[in-house]
């Protein structure tokens, strides 16, 4: 009777084990196809972003009219540096390639564009010279399409003779660079990042570049000092108190070209002043700062997406560990329920 007890008890073990182990294979097994669901689904939105282009820039020349253009040059100039990449007209350097729908595009990145510094672009057709007014740009705009506005053109900042179109990003919000022209106005959208209006009025009146306040005042014969620097000043958005720093500390840096220095002090009244009195922040603000928030949130979300993808990792790895646990707790189950009927059985038969 015993050994029948005891044979029962071995095959119900037995049994036990295979169901549990059967179970613990399946549950493993759809961990592992959730593992590779997962995988596969990162490696299709690797795939997306590479997609995209990371490091390129776009420019649309059908908005420009440029749809027959054999060659069409990306010029671009570090803002943060004062330096260019390559001299203008040079289409070995800047030259795009052309996509499908007159879709131009260009390795930024690869010309050397980096993070933390701040570009300008224009767009140039090199079969006609025809070209956009400069653009800002940084990092920020890596997989971005220019599109070219021909019914809006912008004075060219050295020369007033030339006007160029305005062109601006499809999704991203830096625009085109706001300066003074040699002639005294003020053309463009978006004060770069490493500027202020502030310095930039300091510039202007200390007539850096032979393009200042003096150039200015022999174009425009019927404007005053006064009349010039008010319309400046208010389109800056800068007040008398601003005026009145800047034209002292324009007379001590003084012309880097001549060593000049100039003093509009006497030239300028600060109570015939349509300027409002007060002091702005107009000196310390900068209409491209938000750039930076942006590429700022780009890596935090890819560095979410990152740690997302070792959330998902994590998981499948759980659910493998906990079903091996649940194996050795039934199969314990088994050999206690099992040596508790032999010890029954066995007491049994001694009484």
């Amino acid at each position: 009777m015993f050994k029948k007890i005891l044979s029962l008890a071995i095959v119900a073990m037995m049994l036990m084990s295979l169901i549990a182990v059967g179970a613990s294979a399946a549950q493993v097994e759809v961990a592992e196809e959730a593992a590779a669901a997962d995988d596969v689904a990162s490696q299709g939105a690797e795939a997306e972003v590479a997609a995209t282009g990371a490091g390129m820039i776009y420019f649309d020349a059908a908005s420009a009219g440029w749809e027959s253009a054999s060659k069409i040059l990306f010029y671009i100039y570090d803002l943060t540096n004062g330096s260019e990449f390559a001299a203008w007209g040079s289409s070995k350097k800047l030259g795009g390639t052309k996509g499908d729908n007159n879709i131009w595009s260009f390795d930024a990145e690869g010309l050397g564009v980096t993070a933390g510094n701040v570009y300008t672009i224009q767009f140039n057709n090199a079969d006609t010279n025809a070209e956009t007014y400069a653009l800002l740009m940084d990092t920020s705009c890596f997989g971005d399409t220019a599109v070219a506005d021909p019914g809006t053109l912008i004075e060219n900042p050295v020369d007033s003779n030339k006007k160029s179109m305005e062109a601006h990003w499809t999704n991203n919000s830096l625009g085109s660079r706001l300066q003074i022209t040699s002639i005294g106005n003020v053309v463009g959208k978006s004060i770069p990042s490493t500027t202020t209006a502030f310095d930039m009025l300091v510039y202007f009146l200390a007539d850096k570049g032979k393009s200042g306040l003096m150039n200015a005042l022999n174009f425009q014969t019927d404007k005053t000092a006064q009349q010039i620097i008010d319309s400046v000043a208010g389109t800056l958005n800068l007040t008398q108190a601003d005026v009145t720093k800047a034209i002292k500390q324009a007379a001590e840096v003084g012309n880097a070209d001549t060593g000049d220095k100039k003093d509009w002090s006497s030239d300028w009244d600060a109570s015939k002043s349509s300027l409002p009195a007060g002091e702005s922040g107009g000196s310390t603000t900068t209409s491209s700062s938000t750039s930076s928030g942006s590429s700022s949130t780009s890596t935090s979300s890819k560095s979410s997406t990152t740690t997302s993808t070792s959330s998902k990792s994590g998981s499948a790895s759980n659910t493998q560990t906990g079903q091996e646990e649940n194996i050795l707790f039934i199969m314990l189950g088994v050999m206690v329920l099992a040596a508790g009927v032999i010890f029954f059985v066995r007491k049994k038969e001694r009484a």
